[in-house]
C-alpha cells in the first residue's frame, strides 16, 4: 500500500521503492505496482498502460493502470485512494472504515492485470497483510507462483466474517481452521502465510522470534507448520539516496575521510530545535512512529536524566497523543535540552540522522528497522533493544569487541535501556573510542546488494 517515491508511513515504503531497483540491476526484470494517491504523490505520472473495471462485492469499480519511473505502475482508482491519508485520517489518527475495500481495490487490480497480459510475472511478491489474499487470486487463477512478506506481524488485517463476502472468493471458503478464517474473523495475513508458495520475514532475528508463541501473535503455528517455506531476509537500505557524502537534504555533506561537515549539521540542527549550541555535548537523535512497539513510553521516564546529565535530545514523530505529550511536557521543562518535533519531515529526519551523536531505539520488538541502518551510515551510533533485526544489524561495542557498531540494551525495560544509554554516554566522553565506534558503523555494508540476491534464489527455488 506504500512505496517511495509515490507514498510512505514508514520502513515498507523504503522497502517496496528500493528493493526492486536492486533486483533489477542484478539482471530481474522487477515492477512495482502501487497506489496513486493523487493528493500525496505530486509527482510525474507517465502515459495509461490499461483500463478496466474490478469487482468488489458485486459493485464494479473503474481502474487505470499509470507508468510512473522506470519501474512502476500506479493503480488509479479515486474511490479508494483519493484521500489525504493511506491508512488513516492524518488528522485524528483514525484508520478508514473502508481499509478492505482499499485493500481488494489493489489485489483485484493485480489480479485482472495479470489476466488480461497487462502486466506479467514469473513471481508476485506481496508485501504485509494489504496484499493477503492476492496469492489465493493467484491459485484460483492457475497464476504465477507467489512471495508473502512480513513486515509486521502484529497489523493483521483482521475483519469480521461477513466482510469475507465481497472479497468473491466463496462463503464456502470460509470455514474453521481454513486459511481466511481466525477466531472466527477473517484475517488477510493468515490467508497470506498459509497460501503463498514461500513466506519470508524482514530480518533472520525476527523470524525467529515470530516462531514462538510469546511473539508470534497467534500465528505462531501457521509459521512453523511453513517449515522450509518461512524464510529471514534482513532488509537493506537505498544507499545512493541515503548517503552524507552527497545528501542534498544536509547543510553540509561529510563522509568517514571527510568528516567535518558532521559537526555543521549538528550545529545546524540544535540552532533549529532551539537547543545550546554546544559542539561537545552529547545530541541523541529519535525518529520514530510514536506507538507501544517502539518503546518511547520506555525512554520517556529517563529525559529528566538525560537533561541533568548534560545531553540533548531531539524526537521527530507522530502517534500516541499520551506519548507524545510527555515529550512536548519535558521540552517545556529543558527547551534548550530537549526537543519534540511532531509533524514528519523528511528534511528533518535527515538532519537528525546527520547531526546526532547517538540514535535511540528502545523497541519492545522491530522486524527489521531501517532508522539503525541510516543512523549508522550517518554517523550516529544507535543505541537499541536486541531484537529481531536491531540484533541482526547492530554488533556491541566493548574492550572485548571493539569492531562493534552499537550499543544493545538486552531487556526491553526502562532499567536496562537506561544502563545501555549511560554506557554510551560514558563512550562518548572517550573521544578516541567513540570515533572508533562511530566509524566502524560508517564503514558497514548495508545496500541491498546481499538481500536482493537472496530474493531472486528463493525465487528461483520456487518457480521451479
Amino acid at each position: 500500500m506504500e512505496c517511495l517515491p509515490y507514498s510512505k508511513v514508514g520502513g515498507m515504503a523504503d522497502v517496496v521503492g528500493s528493493l526492486p531497483a536492486a533486483q533489477r540491476e542484478l539482471g530481474c526484470d522487477a515492477r512495482v505496482l502501487t497506489p496513486l494517491y493523487p493528493r500525496i504523490y505530486k509527482g510525474k505520472v507517465g502515459k495509461e498502460l490499461g483500463s478496466f473495471e474490478v469487482d468488489i462485492g458485486g459493485t464494479m469499480h473503474p481502474v487505470r493502470l499509470l507508468r510512473a519511473g522506470h519501474h512502476a505502475v500506479l493503480v488509479d482508482q479515486p474511490t479508494a485512494f483519493d484521500r489525504d491519508g493511506i491508512y488513516a485520517d492524518p488528522i485524528t489518527g483514525v484508520g478508514w472504515s473502508d481499509s478492505l475495500f482499499q485493500c481488494l481495490v489493489l489485489q483485484q487490480a493485480a489480479r485482472t492485470a495479470l489476466r488480461q497480459g497487462l502486466l506479467k510475472a514469473d513471481i508476485v511478491h506481496c508485501h504485509d497483510n494489504h496484499t493477503g489474499l492476492l496469492p489465493a487470486y493467484l491459485k484460483q487463477d492457475d497464476g504465477p507462483a507467489s512471495v508473502f512478506t512480513i513486515h509486521n506481524l502484529a497489523y493483521q488485517g483482521l475483519y469480521p466474517p461477513e466482510d469475507f463476502a465481497i472479497t468473491g472468493i466463496g462463503a464456502e471458503h470460509f470455514v474453521a481452521q481454513s486459511p481466511f478464517e481466525y477466531h472466527g474473523n477473517f484475517s488477510l495475513m493468515k490467508a497470506g502465510l498459509e497460501l503463498a508458495d514461500l513466506v519470508t520475514a524482514v530480518s533472520p532475528g525476527y523470524a525467529a522470534e515470530i516462531l514462538c508463541e510469546e511473539d508470534g501473535e497467534g500465528l505462531d503455528g501457521v509459521l512453523r507448520a511453513r517449515g522450509d517455506r518461512f524464510v529471514g531476509i534482513i532488509n537493506g537500505i537505498d544507499t545512493a539516496m541515503w548517503d552524507p557524502a552527497n545528501d542534498a537534504l544536509l547543510p553540509a555533506n561529510y563522509s568517514l575521510d571527510d568528516f567535518d561537515g558532521k559537526a555543521e549539521c549538528k550545529r545546524t540542527l540544535q540552532e533549529r530545535c532551539e537547543l545550546d549550541i554546544e559542539p561537545d555535548t552529547p545530541l541523541i537523535g529519535i525518529v520514530t512512529r510514536v506507538t507501544s512497539q517502539k518503546g518511547l513510553d520506555l525512554i520517556a521516564p529517563l529525559l529528566q536524566w538525560i537533561a541533568r546529565r548534560g545531553a540533548q535530545l531531539v524526537m521527530l514523530g507522530t502517534g500516541d497523543p499520551s506519548i507524545v505529550e510527555i515529550f512536548h511536557g519535558a521540552h517545556g521543562r529543558w527547551p534548550t535540552r530537549v526537543s519534540m518535533l511532531e509533524a514528519y519531515n523528511e528534511e528533518a529526519a535527515h538532519l537528525i540522522y546527520a547531526g546526532a551523536d547517538l540514535f535511540c531505539m528502545p523497541s519492545r520488538f522491530e522486524p527489521c528497522g531501517l532508522s539503525q541502518m541510516y543512523a549508522m551510515r550517518y554517523g550516529a551510533v544507535p543505541v537499541v533493544t536486541a531484537r529481531g533485526g536491531l540484533r541482526d544489524t547492530v554488533d556491541p561495542f566493548d574492550d572485548e569487541h571493539p569492531d562493534g557498531t552499537g550499543v544493545l540494551s538486552y531487556w526491553a525495560t526502562t532499567d536496562s535501556f537506561h544502563g545501555a544509554l549511560e554506557y554510551a554516554l560514558d563512550l562518548f566522553a572517550e573521544p578516541e573510542k567513540f570515533a572508533r565506534l562511530r566509524a566502524n558503523g560508517m564503514g558497514r555494508d548495508f545496500s541491498w546488494n546481499r538481500s536482493a540476491a537472496q530474493y531472486l534464489e528463493q525465487y528461483e527455488r520456487i518457480r521451479h
